[in-house]
């Protein structure tokens, strides 16, 4: 009997050792300008070339991180900007088409997202279309539960390769007491709401 008193009382000291999310050390980080936006997996580009309409397409980043475009094939878009596609394509373009002017717009972002499990009515996986707080993220997932756990919000997030956990204490944020846990989602956070 005492073990099974040691285990319920074991998760609540844990949780209370999780550090809150305000000392991230990633907190003021805010997204890249879009001329530093990264292409990942599944975003849609639009591809223009001027006066070569042939050549002008509209693609999506495939998972093995390539696009394929008329004349020069596959083409290794993931992980580079806009700009660096851009240049990248005129390059390849220069062997087809003289003094070629390429043009690489983001069409739809759908490489970011963010998770959000537990204790919210419409727990997944969402698109990270904007920059977006806490409380916007918990909207989309309809909110919380009746029973969920409020000031035990755990944010999964990887920090420099490795794979960290905050609380977030609801209650806090909504009463205005502590505004700077309604931190930014970023690419690939999850959220569990115990």
């Amino acid at each position: 009997m005492s073990l099974l008193l040691a285990g319920a009382v074991f998760p609540t000291s844990c949780t209370n050792q999780i550090p809150l999310v305000n000392t991230l050390p990633s907190h003021g980080i805010s997204y890249p300008e879009k001329e530093s936006y990264i292409i990942g997996p599944s975003d849609v580009l639009d591809i223009s070339v001027w006066k070569e309409p042939e050549l002008s397409k509209q693609v999506v980043v495939r998972m093995d991180g390539k696009i394929t475009l008329p004349l020069i094939d596959d083409i290794q878009a993931e992980n580079l900007t806009l700009s660096d596609l851009q240049t990248k394509i005129e390059q390849k373009y220069k062997d087809f088409v003289e003094a070629p002017e390429v043009t690489v717009i983001l069409f739809a972002s759908n490489s970011r997202k963010y998770y959000i499990h537990g204790k919210v009515e419409k727990p997944g996986e969402y698109l990270l279309q904007k920059q977006m707080t806490f409380l916007q993220a918990l909207t989309l997932a309809g909110g919380l539960q009746k029973w969920a756990d409020r000031d035990n919000i755990q944010l999964i997030r990887k920090i420099e390769g490795i794979e960290q956990i905050f609380r977030i204490d609801y209650d806090a944020i909504i009463s205005g007491k502590d505004l700077k846990q309604n931190i930014l989602i970023m690419p690939d956070d999850t959220l569990y709401v115990p």
